[in-house]
């Protein structure tokens, strides 16, 4: 008579693999910025400078200023007092000499004034003895120069990859194990205690 039942349950897993892979994304593509300064010019001109000094030319000539005037009336005022005494002293001798030849007063003042007849001359002349003075400074250009400029910005096109390794698992869904079941019927004891015990 069998008493045991003995069940064997095997053991029930899943196993997930996957290859490894190698993923290129989208290239990125190069970009290059350039920024570029002009040539730049600035030109500074100064005109020429003429100076002419017609001074002395106009006083050869006799066209004096104010200042020239005043300059030289000390000299000349001197001169015209010599010059006044001298005629003074020498009409006095005159008028000596000539009462003393019987010459009158009044001949002697008109001779006098017949000698003041004597033509007048220009104090201006008409041709100048001085040059004018003619000075100047030659015209002057000053350029400053700025250099033109290129400044590049470059960014390089970019590849990058991925690499993804391989993966593996392993889902246990049912562990092993063995199942022993009783299938005989109750023990009693003293076996006459059995409800269904038939006495041999």
């Amino acid at each position: 008579m069998q008493l045991i039942k003995i069940k064997t349950i095997p053991i029930k897993y899943n196993i997930k693999t996957e290859n490894a892979r190698l993923t290129i994304p989208q290239m990125d593509s190069g970009d290059l910025n350039l920024k570029i300064t002009p040539l730049k010019i600035d030109t500074e001109t100064t005109p020429i400078k003429l100076r002419m000094d017609s001074s002395d030319m106009r006083r050869s000539m006799g066209m004096k200023t104010i200042a020239d005037v005043h300059r030289e009336m000390p000299a000349k005022t001197q001169q015209t007092a010599n010059r006044v005494t001298s005629e003074y002293v020498s009409l006095g001798n005159q008028m000596a000499e000539a009462h003393s030849e019987g010459i009158t007063v009044a001949e002697l003042m008109r001779n006098k004034l017949m000698e003041g007849n004597a033509p007048v001359q220009s104090t201006i002349a008409a041709i100048p003895s001085e040059k004018i003075d003619i000075s100047w400074e030659p015209a002057t250009v000053k350029h400053t120069v700025q250099r033109s400029e290129a400044t590049t910005d470059w960014k390089k096109a970019a590849q990058e990859m991925e690499f993804i390794p391989s993966s593996y698992s392993l889902e246990v869904e049912q562990f092993a194990e063995v199942e022993i079941e009783y299938i005989g019927g109750h023990l009693y004891v003293p076996p006459s205690s059995d409800p269904n015990y038939k006495e041999k």
